[in-house]
């Protein structure tokens, strides 16, 4: 297992355990992610999960009816499958792209999800540092000026500006045009 696969896994877990211990009630919680609830959420990464993992493996769609239930095995058949994938990996729409940029952007995309659902319940969300001092610079590249994912039409919305004075993983969420104020409670 390559160092990124690791920091993927790691990233996983931690929203693995906040996925298992959402209560019912919480799914409907509203998000920073304009106009998706917690439900909405978890049903988008188990989603693009197994758009990816169906490329690889044929099809493994998890018919789980909530979308608690799915998550850890469909986040299991995802890093099953970035072993599997070789250097590139067939991006449904996108055609190839390289493991390497595939897992980072899974990285920081999993970290900013897990800060997504923190702030929807008004609860802390504490990344090991090492976690955070990669995922920064990966948040970076991902959305450098001129990057397809950011704005109208990439699948982040436009970058914030980062602040020294803000914990790493505010600037992260800040870098994929969350508002590092945002809260639930203001809602």
């Amino acid at each position: 297992m390559t160092a990124l696969l690791r920091l993927d896994a790691t990233a996983l877990a931690l929203i693995a355990h906040d996925v298992a211990m959402l209560t019912e009630a919480e799914l409907d919680r509203p998000t920073p992610c304009t106009g998706w609830n917690v439900a909405d959420l978890l049903r988008h990464m188990n989603e693009r999960h197994e758009a990816v993992t169906t490329a690889i493996f044929a099809d493994t769609a998890d018919d789980a009816a909530d979308p608690r239930d799915g998550f850890a095995r469909v986040g299991g058949r995802w890093l099953a499958a970035m072993e599997r994938t070789g250097d590139t990996v067939p991006l449904p729409d996108r055609g190839a792209v390289p493991v390497d940029r595939v897992l980072s952007i899974h990285v920081v995309d999993m970290l900013v999800h897990r800060w997504d659902i923190a702030r929807a319940l008004d609860r802390p969300c504490p990344v090991p540092d090492r976690l955070t001092a990669a995922a920064l610079p990966m948040a970076r590249v991902a959305t450098a000026a001129g990057s397809p994912l950011n704005g109208p039409d990439g699948v982040y919305a436009a970058r914030l500006a980062e602040d020294p004075d803000r914990p790493a993983m505010d600037n992260i969420a800040a870098l994929l045009g969350r508002d590092p104020r945002w809260s639930a409670v203001t809602v």
